[in-house]
């Protein structure tokens, strides 16, 4: 599929100028009569034509050898070919596709061969040739393969029996004389008698006539095109010839170097360029623009459109004169290729808007950008070979003769993997191992990794690095050398760090076809990746002290343990998974110019007396040393990253870091304070999460106005923080404590007033919260979960209205209900989660009602004996967990009520599609739940079933209940039964199935956290089984051993087991047993839910025996995720990571 060698083009191109206006066929020794197919092309000028050539002939005599054969190797140069395939024909009238494909095609070859007459279809294909050639002149080459050219033009010999036959079957004597006219006429043109002569040489020489006869510019001179046809046709497409508009369409195509941008280009010039008044095709019109300017280019233009020559008197105005005003009168096709300027398509004076109707302009660049400032209708990126063409390609590139040594074959997909699909690399590879031995591809295999010197592929791709500014250059490098297949965001980080203006460099690389973003990684392919390190590698062959890079252990180890660094490095990456074993890092002190620096090991011995003060990126795991050297003093470090380090002090006294934005000391755990923050007033981000020794913060942190995010997360030794007087963290968006188990107070929040997302999680010993914090009017999470020794919040929290997150689960210290009326208020408008799990509280506020956006509330584990009727306001509530609440007795009525703005947790929060909704009476044992009138099971099921904003997927709900499955459930089985569905109606207004079970707790094992799925709905398949588990804790201790209800609803796009057959049963833990179990389909009618559904779901019992035994693969129920929930997911995911990158 490849056509890179361009000084090849342009040697043609002296010799074919405008497109040749004949065209020969090849005489056949024994044709008698005078060629009458010699035709001028211009004789099909302008015709809609689909197929270049179509192949006539009987498959049983020629289609798996001479025809086979013929078609490949038009194929691989470029004609389009039309084949017909059907190997057994039905019927005695030739097909319309046939027809219109022999209509549609500028040339017929028809193979004439012993049993071609035998068949009607292949006459019926002959008669329709001979009327395309007379009403239309199609070309036709007639082909006689071991057949005597005069028995065909005669209907005798071998051709005799056939007809006779055809004479006493069918009765109409005039189709059997178009037939016999037909063949005379045809059999008389010029062909060729391939009888006793190399079938290989006359296929050549029946190519050859076919491309003179197209045409064709490239054809002639290009081989081995595999898979160009469907790619050009795509291309063709997007041209929109067949339109009947007179718009005119430009076409940008767009790749990297070697992927055969002009081939297809090429490829598709040859098919089309028949149906214009005038066409051309500009090769490189970068190096005739360099040579010559735009007029030189310009003058290629006149001169292959209008068949000027004598160009040399007029000036350039005249020139673009020419070009302006008759270009503009004619439907043409313009191709320029290798355009790498916007100026070399603004000064040819040529204006696509302006151009004759119907006309087409093609361009070809390396450089997207070009094609979009220009104006290209559409831009067409140039994709890499699949495997299979690549490898077809590889073969005819690597091996000449049908003989192949195994050895070699067996090293193939490693040849491939290295090419990586790329044509130019595949053939120039492919050439170079022709006829060469294992040993020897091996070899240059090996040499090909460790030292990658191919010049024809490193060439082409330098082209495009040599078009690269400086800056673009050196991110080039950086990711060739360091970062391919690095999120881009991180990438994009560093780069910054260093100076190089990444916003605008990255998607100058994406344009120039450099770099692709993939799943938010950066992809280079591994040819231009190998570029990247070869201009590296080039600036001082064998001495890497001396390179601008160092990317490998084996150069660092060198450069450190000879001391021969220099100033020449600028960056050091090193391979985070690589091995390296103790050595000095004293050498380090010698590259006094080093700008990035990214370690992961901690194997260095010596010390560090000196790090570059022009580092502007600093990154170093393990860091094994106590301190920084005390003369660091890197005035543009940008970022200060020491994750898992040995430092106990970073730095003594004040330091002066202007720049720096970002540090990270996670995991330092011998880490004892933290140094002054006075000298690094723009600090952005401070990560000290896992610093288990740390004791004191530097009071100047409150000083940092720019701080953005700050993590304490984990300090267990931390006792208190104060931010110091007069003290300023406007910026501060995030404040992690979590896991401060030690911490006595929380900070003064006055002025924090952006803080968002505030996590107390886990701090044991916190007792209270500082009264500042009801000052936090943007705060949006709120975490003081498992704070077990607190005992007071504030009151004056009335103006945090932005407020969407509260956890105070586990606070069974906060007893005082006075406390809780006071916090909860109506000023919370924004609430849609409430967590007061486990807190011992006697008494739920009745400003509980007032938020009506709380869309989840868990209540579980207290102990108060009713709820506040006000919870009925809440018509938003799609999850409510009243368990383990051992001293409730009333239930209240809950909302019936359903609201169209609920759903706002879901698009909050990243994986909630997995949080169940529901609702959760479980283990109160003083509630008599039968007692009416409640049935708030039925009533929440319905409500939540009805609208689907409530929930993701599925919802479930588990109240007490007694011996008897609810009246209105159809479908009734006994605890232990196992049921498969054999025939449902998936009727439009079905919307789910609900599951019913009543379950109750027995003597026995208990149930144990180390329980996966202590109970479960199962789906079980032939491999595979899908669950969906009770998500309460089961464990005895926390259960009255009462019957409960478990009601279990999914929705229509997780019923997989309608159309798998599964197994469907319960399964339970030995501690519980399972007393019956039901089914119902829903459906919704007028608004309404139906569960009256008798008869719509047919099922067979099945056998415990016949059950699939062994280990299952188990999938949740929800595991397809449906294109909506990710995009709902990845929106949630921004907004957390809004957070959670602050300061990045």
């Amino acid at each position: 599929m490849i056509m890179t060698d361009k000084l090849g083009f342009r040697r043609l191109w002296g010799r074919l100028g405008r497109r040749s206006s004949s065209s020969n066929v090849i005489p056949s020794e024994s044709a008698s009569a005078s060629s009458s197919s010699n035709h001028s092309s211009d004789t099909i000028q302008n015709q809609d034509h689909k197929y270049d050539v179509f192949i006539s002939f009987r498959g049983s005599d020629t289609r798996n050898s001479f025809v086979d054969h013929l078609y490949s190797h038009l194929l691989r140069k470029g004609i389009f070919v039309f084949k017909d395939d059907h190997k057994l024909r039905k019927g005695e009238s030739i097909s319309s596709q046939l027809l219109q494909a022999i209509r549609g095609s500028r040339i017929s070859i028809i193979v004439f061969s012993q049993d071609y007459p035998s068949s009607s279809w292949c006459l019926d294909e002959m008669a329709t040739i001979a009327d395309c050639k007379q009403q239309s002149n199609q070309t036709v080459f007639p082909v006689f393969y071991d057949v005597d050219p005069s028995h065909v033009r005669r209907q005798s010999g071998a051709y005799e029996n056939a007809f006779v036959l055809h004479r006493s079957k069918f009765k109409e004597p005039n189709k059997v004389l178009r037939w016999e006219k037909a063949m005379t006429d045809l059999a008389n043109l010029a062909g060729w008698d391939i009888r006793n002569k190399s079938e290989f040489g006359e296929i050549e020489n029946i190519v050859q006539a076919v491309i003179q006869t197209l045409g064709h510019k490239f054809s002639g001179f290009v081989n081995d095109l595999i898979g160009i046809q469907p790619r050009v046709q795509a291309l063709e497409d997007k041209l929109k010839l067949s339109s009947k508009s007179d718009d005119v369409q430009v076409l940008g195509i767009w790749g990297m170097g070697g992927i055969g941008k002009t081939t297809h280009a090429a490829v598709l010039y040859d098919k089309m360029s028949h149906r214009f008044d005038a066409s051309c095709f500009i090769e490189d019109v970068s190096k005739l623009y360099r040579d010559g300017g735009h007029t030189a280019v310009q003058k290629q233009i006149i001169h292959q459109t209008l068949g000027e020559k004598c160009l040399d008197t007029y000036s350039p105005i005249e020139i673009s004169g020419i070009v302006r005003n008759r270009l503009h009168k004619i439907k043409v096709l313009l191709v320029l290729d290798n355009v790498d300027e916007l100026e070399q398509l603004q000064e040819l004076a040529i204006n696509s808007k302006l151009l004759f109707g119907g006309s087409r302009m093609i361009i070809i660049s390396r450089d997207e950008h070009i094609l979009k400032v220009y104006g290209a209708h559409v831009i067409h990126k140039v994709s890499l070979m699949n495997d299979k063409d690549a490898r077809e390609l590889f073969y005819t590139k690597a091996f000449k003769s049908e003989e192949q040594n195994s050895s070699c074959v067996e090293l193939i997909p490693e040849v491939l993997k290295y090419s990586q699909c790329l044509p130019l690399a595949v053939r120039v590879i492919g050439s170079f191992l022709c006829g060469r031995n294992s040993s020897e591809w091996r070899d240059t295999l090996d040499r090909f990794e460790n030292h990658p010197d191919n010049n024809k592929i490193m060439d082409v791709l330098q082209i495009s690095f040599d078009g690269l500014h400086y800056m673009e250059k050196e991110i080039f490098l950086h990711i060739a050398c360091f970062f391919k297949e690095e999120r881009e965001d991180y990438v994009k980080r560093i780069l910054e760090c260093c100076g190089l203006h990444p916003h605008i460099g990255i998607p100058r690389m994406i344009e120039k076809s450099l770099i692709t973003i993939k799943d938010q990684q950066i992809h280079m392919h591994d040819m231009l990746q190998e570029l990247g390190k070869k201009i590296v590698r080039n600036q001082c062959p064998e001495e890497p002290e001396s390179w601008s890079r160092i990317w490998l252990y084996e150069d660092f180890f060198h450069v450190l343990t000879t001391q021969t660094g220099t100033n020449d490095v600028k960056a050091i990456v090193l391979n985070k998974n690589e091995a390296i074993s103790e050595f000095s890092i004293d050498g380090l002190s010698k590259m006094k110019k080093l700008r990035l620096l990214i370690l992961y090991h901690k194997s260095f011995s010596g010390s560090l007396n000196f790090l570059s003060q022009s580092l502007r990126y600093l990154l170093w795991h393990d860091y094994p040393f106590a301190s920084l050297p005390s003369s660091f003093a890197a005035l543009g470090l940008v970022e200060l990253n020491m994750p898992n380090s040995s430092i106990n002090c970073l730095w003594e006294g004040r330091k002066h870091f202007p720049c720096l934005k970002r540090m990270d000391l996670s995991n330092s755990k011998y880490l004892i304070e933290t140094p002054d923050f006075t000298g690094v007033p723009n600090l952005e981000r401070l990560d000290l999460s896992g610093c288990t020794d740390l004791l004191f913060v530097h009071p100047s942190i409150g000083l940092l106005q720019q701080l953005a995010f700050l993590s304490l997360r984990n300090c267990s030794n931390l006792i208190s923080i104060k931010f110091g007087n007069g003290f300023n963290l406007s910026s501060l968006r995030v404040l992690h404590f979590s896991g401060c188990t030690k911490l006595e107070n929380t900070p003064d929040f006055t002025w924090t007033t952006n803080l968002e997302y505030l996590d107390f999680n886990g701090c044991t010993s916190l007792s209270s919260i500082h009264e500042s914090i009801g000052v936090l009017t943007k705060l949006t999470f709120l975490s003081l979960r498992d704070c077990t020794s607190l005992v007071s919040i504030p009151s004056n929290n009335n103006i945090m209205k932005s407020l969407q997150t509260l956890d105070f689960s586990g606070c069974f210290q906060l007893t005082d209900y006075s406390l809780w009326r006071s916090f909860i208020s109506l000023s919370m408008i924004s609430l849609i989660l409430l967590d007061i799990g486990f807190c011992n509280l006697l008494k739920v506020p009745d400003a509980i009602g007032d938020l009506f956006c709380l869309e989840r509330l868990n209540l579980q584990g207290n102990n108060f004996v009713f709820i506040p009727s006000s919870i009925g306001k809440l018509c938003n509530l799609a999850y409510l967990n009243v368990s383990h609440c051992h001293r409730l007795q009333r239930l209240p009525y809950l909302s019936t009520r359903s609201s169209s703005s609920t759903g706002r947790y879901f698009k909050t929060v990243s994986g909630s599609r997995d949080h169940r909704s529901g609702l959760y009476f479980f283990d109160c044992p003083e509630i008599n739940w039968i007692d009416p009138p409640y049935y708030q099971e039925l009533t929440w099921l319905l409500r939540l079933a009805k609208n689907p904003c409530y929930f993701r997927c599925g919802f479930d709900i588990v109240v007490p209940w007694g011996l008897e499955l609810p009246y209105w459930l159809n479908h009734r089985f006994k605890g232990d039964s196992v049921i498969r569905i054999v025939e449902f109606n998936e009727d439009d207004d079905w919307m789910g199935f609900v599951f019913c079970v009543i379950f109750e707790q027995k003597n026995g094992p208990m149930v144990g956290r180390s329980s996966s799925h202590p109970f479960y709905l199962s789906f079980e398949s032939e491999e595979t089984e899908e669950y969906f588990d009770m998500q309460l804790n089961l464990e005895r201790d926390k259960m009255d051993g009462s019957k409960h209800l478990w009601i279990i609803y999914i929705s229509r796009k997780h019923c997989h087991f309608v159309k798998t057959g599964a197994h469907i049963s319960f399964k339970a833990h030995p501690s519980l047993e399972i007393n019956a179990w039901g089914i119902n389909s829903i459906l919704r009618e007028d608004e309404e839910i139906n569960l009256e559904c008798k008869g719509d779901v047919n099922f067979d019992f099945v056998e415990k025996s016949s059950t699939k035994s062994g280990p299952k693969f188990q999938l949740p129920y929800n595991w397809l995720v449906t294109d909506e929930e990710e995009v709902e997911n990845i929106n949630a995911k921004a907004k957390e990571n809004n957070l959670s990158y602050a300061g990045l």
